[in-house]
């Protein structure tokens, strides 16, 4: 008589449960690598928000105040004869002439 691999039936039953537990320990482990993932997204992606956001509140006061402009010298308007001297200065839509 030849051994053909005939068992008895539920024979390997722990076998067969122990590889379903494996499996499924398996996906959940992966699942939940998964999710951690997506939440650090998340988080970074609030905190890039938030850094922006920062980032023009400041600039708004900056401007809004005027920090960091040299303070404009203004020179007396005069006259030479007929001739009329133009006061330039920069502005932050470019340069305005003023008379």
């Amino acid at each position: 008589m030849t051994a053909n691999g005939n068992a008895a039936p539920g024979a390997d039953l722990f076998e067969t449960l122990m590889t379903s537990l494996r499996g499924a320990l398996s996906f959940a482990a992966k699942v939940a690598i998964a999710g951690l993932l997506v939440v650090a997204a998340g988080i970074l992606a609030l905190a890039t928000a938030v850094v922006g956001l920062v980032i023009a509140g400041i600039a708004l006061l900056l401007r809004f105040t005027g920090w960091g402009r040299a303070p404009m010298a203004r020179t007396e308007d005069w006259q030479d004869g007929d001739t009329v001297t133009l006061d330039a200065r920069r502005t932050s839509h470019g340069w305005t002439v003023e008379r």
